[in-house]
C-alpha cells in the first residue's frame, strides 16, 4: 500500500517546511497529587485527536485514553490565559487584549510565544495554588523544528537574565530550572535517515547537551526499512540485477533503502556515541493505533 508519512505524538512529525528533523521533549513528575495523568501536548496537527477518535483538541485537555490527555496550544490563546491571571480586575486584561496595538507590538516582540509556553508548561509540571489540580505526572511535548526547538528551550535562559525580578523573571528562572534538571527533563531527538535530516540531528544533538546543558535522551531514527533478507537471497538479488521483473525490482529497492538506513545509523553511533532508537517505517494508508502501542516497548527507555 501506500506508505503514510503520519507518526505518532510523541514523536516529531514532517511537514513540507519541516521535513528534515524534529524534537520533543517531556518533564517527568512524580505521582504525589492525586491521580496521576499523562498528558501529550499536540502540535495543533489534530492527527493525535484523530488516531484517538477525539474531537479537535483546543486549549483546554481533551481526555483520549484513562490518564491520556491532549490539547492544542496556540499563541493568542495563552496570551489571553497569562493576562488575565496577572491582572487584577478582568476589564484591564480584556480592553488591554483588545488593544490592536498591543496585539502587534506582542506578535512583535521576541520571545513572547516561547515565554508564554514555558509558562503554560511549568502550569501542568509544578503548578501552585488552585493550579495544583492540574498536575501531571508526565508531560510530553511535540516540538517543533529544529531552530524553533533550540530558540524555545533557550529562551528560559535569555529571558531569566534580562528580567531580573517580577512575575516574568519569577517565571523564566522557574523554567530554567526545570528544563536543567536532568532527572525532571529529557529532550528526545528524532530524525529520518536522510542525508540532511541525520547532519542537523547531530548538530541538534550537540547544541542541546553542550550549549544549553540539557539532559538529551537516545536519539529516534524514525521511519527504518525491516531487514527482510538472508545474506543468500541478497546475493541472488544481486546476481539477478538485469531482470525486470517487478518483484524483484521491488526487493532490490528495500534492500538498497535497509542498506542506506544502516549506515546513517552506523553514522549516528559514531558521531553521538549511542544507539539511536529505531521505529519501522508503515506500509499503510494511515497509522494506527496498534501500530503506536507496538513502538512502547522502544520508547520506554526514553523515559528511563
Amino acid at each position: 500500500g501506500q506508505v503514510h508519512d503520519e507518526r505518532p505524538p510523541a514523536r516529531a512529525r514532517d511537514t513540507a517546511g519541516e521535513r528534515r528533523h524534529r524534537g520533543g521533549f517531556e518533564a517527568d513528575l512524580p505521582r504525589e497529587l492525586g491521580k496521576a495523568r499523562g498528558f501529550p501536548l499536540e502540535d495543533g496537527s489534530g492527527r493525535l485527536g484523530a488516531l484517538f477518535g477525539a474531537v479537535a483538541l483546543g486549549a483546554q485537555p481533551v481526555r483520549l485514553e484513562r490518564r491520556l490527555y491532549a490539547v492544542r496550544l496556540e499563541t493568542q490563546a495563552l496570551l489571553e490565559e497569562y493576562f488575565h491571571s496577572v491582572l487584577p480586575a478582568g476589564f484591564l486584561a480584556r480592553r488591554l487584549l483588545s488593544s490592536q496595538t498591543f496585539q502587534a507590538l506582542a506578535a512583535a516582540a521576541p520571545g513572547v510565544s516561547e515565554f508564554l509556553f514555558l509558562q503554560k508548561l511549568l502550569q501542568w509540571a509544578q503548578p501552585s495554588g488552585w493550579a495544583k489540580r492540574e498536575r501531571f505526572d508526565l508531560v510530553l511535548v511535540d516540538g517543533p523544528a529544529t531552530g524553533h526547538a533550540l530558540k524555545v528551550l533557550g529562551s528560559a535562559r535569555s529571558i531569566a537574565s534580562l528580567v531580573p525580578g517580577g512575575p516574568i523573571g519569577s517565571t523564566a528562572r522557574r523554567a530554567l530550572a526545570l528544563l536543567c534538571d536532568r532527572q525532571a527533563t529529557r529532550v528526545v531527538v528524532v530524525t529520518l535517515p536522510e542525508e540532511l535530516a541525520v547532519a542537523e540531528a547531530m548538530e541538534a544533538y550537540d547544541a542541546l547537551a553542550n550549549d544549553l546543558a540539557l539532559g538529551v535522551a537516545r536519539p529516534v531514527l524514525n521511519r527504518v526499512y525491516p531487514r527482510r533478507f538472508t545474506r543468500r537471497e541478497l546475493l541472488a538479488l544481486e546476481a539477478d540485477s538485469a531482470t525486470r521483473d517487478p518483484l524483484v525490482a521491488a526487493a532490490r529497492f528495500q534492500y538498497l533503502r535497509r542498506r542506506d538506513n544502516e549506515r546513517y545509523l552506523a553514522r549516528l553511533r559514531r558521531r553521538l556515541g549511542v544507539s539511536p532508537v529505531l521505529l519501522p517505517m508503515i506500509f499503510a494508508e494511515r497509522v494506527s493505533l496498534a501500530d503506536v502501542i507496538s513502538w512502547g516497548p522502544s520508547l520506554q527507555g526514553l523515559l528511563q
